[in-house]
């Protein structure tokens, strides 16, 4: 007992000793220069800091470095800059030529401090894309009926037309047909990209889709994608392209077929007794009913033609073939100009536009409540706009308006009737026909072939919201055919 009592005594003398002990001192007090990186795109992850640039364009950045003590003096500091984990640059300022490859690259901005070897590190990405991955699009031939595809890219600023190069494919082919497309998005508006399709009558691939983020073929349609056993050439002599769905209408040998997935079904009735003949213009568009509904102008019968897959539930497989409908006779002795489904109203619906001399005639289909054609009916008569020869129409899903071009000139009237009006007139020294024209993404692109000119195509952009004038390119293409917009909408 009395052993531990003098244990205890002597480990509290010890720790009393410890304890009062006097602090020599062996630590540094110095101040930290701490450091600042201001300049750069600002957020509080490196996912929020992406700079978009084109393929093969320079990205130049100069961050703006402070030291908590050293101020603006750089002196004792290194800098590194990192692409793709790769050093490219150990000056304070980036001069990047952006020609590795696409996607979202990793980047990384290091500054270090040689006197106390502090490092302070900035993280971003570099959104390296094709710089035709956004633009206006045109589709043109040579005098040889050669097609080729030109961009005016968006994000490239102050680049001209260029001519587009797909990668695998030597050459588009002759007679080109069309150019469509549809958006793809991301998580936000501005992540987006074009799935393109292209038509082209005689072609090794006569329809391909194009993806616009590398330009690379993502669906090929030729002969050998005929489902059927009989021997079959694809040439097509029309396409038309549903804006909802990744399907393609096209007629072949006057015959209709779907193509989906990379097959080309067998002809929608193609042992018809009358042996339909689809009309230029004749494929009534669908805007995303032609998985139930369809409608054609037979040219051969004079008679639209009305299809339906009687609610079966196998999309795009037409079983019924409406014959002897109520006024389907009305539109024989005249000239179809266009077709088109009407979304977006009470009932199902075709609305057809036809021509005969200098009068205008717009006729409708309606459907009952079960989704079965009931008659067609005139919905109003009058006179062409103009005296010039009508070169393109067609019906706006989203305004329910017909648009026609004639000289130079584009009118439009409600589907409810054929009053035109004037809704845009060229300048006065635009040469050639408005030939094509597109409204999408707040803007009006229109194209012009003057024959006469070495390179017959120009092309004008106009706000379609103020309908300023806004790009005017003149002769800077080859035969126009066909345009397309798909840019980030202002």
């Amino acid at each position: 007992m009395k052993l531990n009592i003098i244990y205890y005594v002597w480990m509290l003398t010890i720790f009393f000793i410890v304890g009062c002990s006097k602090d020599i001192g062996h630590y540094n007090y110095q101040p930290v220069n701490a450091i600042t990186i201001n300049g750069l795109l600002e957020n509080s992850h490196p996912t929020g800091r992406i700079y978009e640039l084109p393929f093969k364009d320079t990205i130049r950045l100069n961050p703006i470095i402070n030291g908590s003590l050293s101020g603006t003096d750089t002196s004792t500091l290194t800098f590194e800059w990192k692409i793709d984990s790769v050093i490219v640059s150990k000056t304070k300022d980036l001069f990047y030529v952006a020609n590795k490859r696409y996607g979202r690259i990793p980047a990384e901005f290091n500054v270090t401090d040689k006197s106390t070897t502090t490092v302070t590190s900035y993280h971003c990405f570099l959104n390296v894309v094709n710089p035709y991955k956004w633009g206006y699009y045109i589709l043109t031939q040579n005098k040889a009926k050669e097609a080729s595809l030109y961009c005016l890219s968006t994000i490239a600023k102050n680049r001209p037309w260029e001519k587009v190069l797909i990668p695998g494919v030597s050459d588009l082919g002759r007679n080109p047909l069309m150019i469509s497309g549809v958006k793809q998005y991301g998580a936000a508006i501005t992540d987006f990209f074009n799935v393109l399709t292209i038509g082209v009558q005689d072609a090794a691939n006569p329809v391909m889709m194009v993806d616009s983020r590398e330009f690379l073929p993502t669906l090929y349609y030729n002969s050998l994608s005929y489902v059927g056993g009989d021997p079959f050439t694809f040439r097509p002599s029309q396409i038309v392209s549903d804006p909802h769905f990744e399907v393609i209408y096209a007629v072949n040998n006057g015959k209709f077929h779907v193509l989906q997935q990379g097959t080309i079904a067998l002809a929608a009735f193609g042992r018809d007794q009358l042996d339909y003949q689809v009309a230029p213009n004749g494929i009534a568009r669908p805007y995303g009913a032609g998985r139930a509904l369809m409608s054609i102008y037979d040219q051969k019968n004079r008679m639209p033609r009305v299809w339906d897959n009687g609610q079966t539930g196998r999309d795009y497989v037409y079983i019924n073939d409406y014959k002897g409908i109520n006024g389907q006779e009305l539109m024989a002795d005249k000239e179809l100009l266009a077709c088109s489904y009407l979304p977006n109203m009470a009932t199902a619906n075709q609305i057809y536009l036809f021509k005969k001399n200098n009068q205008l005639f717009s006729y409708r289909l309606d459907y009952d409540d079960n989704d079965k054609p009931v008659s067609f009916y005139l919905q109003g008569s009058g006179s062409k706009p103009s005296s010039e020869e009508i070169s393109y129409v067609f019906l706006d899903a989203g305004t329910k308006r017909w648009y026609m071009a004639a000289g130079n000139t584009i009118y439009v009237a409600s589907y409810l009737g054929v009053e035109f009006q004037k809704y845009v007139q060229l300048p006065a020294d635009a040469t050639g026909d408005i030939v094509k024209f597109k409204i999408l993404d707040g803007k009006l692109m229109i194209a012009t072939n003057d024959p006469a000119a070495d390179k017959p195509g120009s092309i004008y952009i106009y706000n379609a919201n103020t309908m300023v004038l806004e790009q005017a390119h003149k002769h800077v293409v080859d035969e126009i055919v066909d345009v397309h917009l798909g840019i980030l909408v202002e």
